[in-house]
């Protein structure tokens, strides 16, 4: 029965992991059974050697989906936070993912998501439960790859070029590794990953990417953090139909690049700013989400004649117990510690993102009356910051409104885009 299970967990799990980031190219992944440990933390560790440098549009992380008794999908994929944490140039890297088994789970399908043309090699993929004390390992089938066929390991949504076999020509222990090899895919083109529509543009001392789409009145979408463009996916053919929507990669992340200045979101909205002045582009209808809410506030502010409407979506102006779940910054606080154990350089732009996370943004309550752009103040039911908190941003703004999601999360312009395009067009159409 299990195996059943397994079989038919393994099919949804390749449909769920087909909608991950945006840009998801490969999955490799097997089901195991965890009846026996339910409710107990476990560890996922499995080592990756880099063919290529790790980029923007180019990496590998490990994943785990939970399903019950009935085969069924009980939460979304869970994923190494970042792949830089573990990377290592010219090195077997090795990654890790730590979790806890849902107390209702029969199974967990583990694996790792690609993305991009990369080419890497896997080996020993080891996961562990924690029971009190003991670390105890739960066997992984031909997790070393040194078995001549590569069951029970499946792949899915391979573009065609992309290849997996069993390699001898490298290995971090025994003879053989996985090798997936994407170098030569024929990647097809997707939202902030669209080399025949995308360009790069100086701003502030950075490259910054964007993607233009549609005609009509200009629609500028600014993304959450250490994502991209392409988390409006969900989002861009509706809007692209009525507007001309304008995608930007933020600085450091996307196809952006970065320096060293240090990161506050008023300097990303200055890059807003210029960006628009670049384009020749004034008094125009912004959409932010998450961090992108933080910098349209910012620019709203800061730069009012650049914002006719502005539409934003878990949106804080502080971080505190009053404004976010405090296990978010529990959770943060965890990775950037993980980070510096790991001799994770300041400087990295994931350890850079989470720092501004935790310090910012600093914005005052009464300065949101700066802002005269009719403004829509979005979240979740269920959103990552109290509501009360997003009545505040509602209520200081002059002309603010506010929506909330019933059953929603912070997530809700990817798990319910209907009810969020809706509202978004309702709004800037008003």
């Amino acid at each position: 029965m299990l195996k059943l299970i397994l079989n038919v967990f393994i099919f949804l799990f390749s449909v769920i992991f087909a909608q991950f980031s945006g840009q998801m190219l490969y999955q490799i992944y097997q089901g195991v059974n965890v009846e026996k440990y339910q409710g107990k933390n476990f560890i996922l560790e499995g080592k990756i050697f880099y063919n290529n440098e790790i980029s923007n549009s180019s990496w590998i992380v490990l994943a785990t989906v939970p399903m019950n008794s009935k085969g069924k999908v009980m939460k979304d994929p869970t994923h190494t936070p970042d792949a830089g944490i573990y990377y290592k140039k010219g090195e077997w890297s090795s990654y890790e993912m730590k979790g806890k088994i849902d107390k209702n789970a029969m199974g967990l399908v583990i694996g790792v998501s690609v993305a991009g043309k990369g080419s890497y090699y896997l080996d020993d993929f080891k996961l562990y439960v924690l029971d009190g004390k003991d670390k105890i390992e739960i066997p992984v089938k031909n997790g070393d790859f040194e078995e001549g066929s590569l069951m029970p390991w499946q792949s899915h949504a391979a573009e065609k070029g992309s290849t997996m076999s069993i390699s001898t020509a490298k290995s971090f222990s025994g003879k053989q590794s996985l090798l997936i090899d994407n170098s030569d895919a024929d990647v097809k083109p997707t939202f902030g990953n669209n080399k025949e529509v995308g360009k790069m543009i100086d701003i502030n001392g950075v490259k910054l990417y964007y993607e233009i789409y549609g005609q009509g009145y200009p629609l500028l979408l600014i993304h959450g953090n250490n994502s991209s463009m392409a988390s409006f996916d969900n989002q861009l053919e509706v809007l692209s139909k009525k507007y001309q929507v304008i995608g930007l990669d933020s600085r450091g992340q996307g196809n952006s690049t970065s320096d060293d200045v240090r990161l506050t979101y008023e300097l990303m909205a200055d890059d807003v700013n210029v960006f628009l002045d670049k384009l020749n582009l004034k008094n125009v209808n912004v959409l932010g989400w998450s961090d992108g809410g933080n910098i349209a506030v910012i620019l709203g502010m800061e730069h009012p004649d650049k914002v006719k409407k502005m539409a934003i979506m878990g949106t804080v102006l502080y971080n505190n117990e009053t404004s976010v779940d405090p296990e978010i910054n529990k959770i943060l606080h965890q990775q950037v510690n993980e980070m510096k154990a790991r001799g994770v350089a300041e400087n990295n732009m994931d350890y850079r993102l989470k720092m501004l996370l935790l310090t910012e943004p600093n914005i005052n309550p009464d300065a949101l009356k700066k802002i005269q752009a009719p403004t829509l103040v979005m979240a979740g039911e269920h959103d990552v910051m109290p509501e009360k908190h997003t009545r505040l941003i509602a209520d200081k703004i002059p002309n603010g409104k506010m929506l909330i999601f019933k059953g929603g999360d912070h997530e809700a312009p990817k798990n319910m885009p209907e009810k969020f395009n809706k509202a978004i067009l309702e709004f800037f159409e008003k």
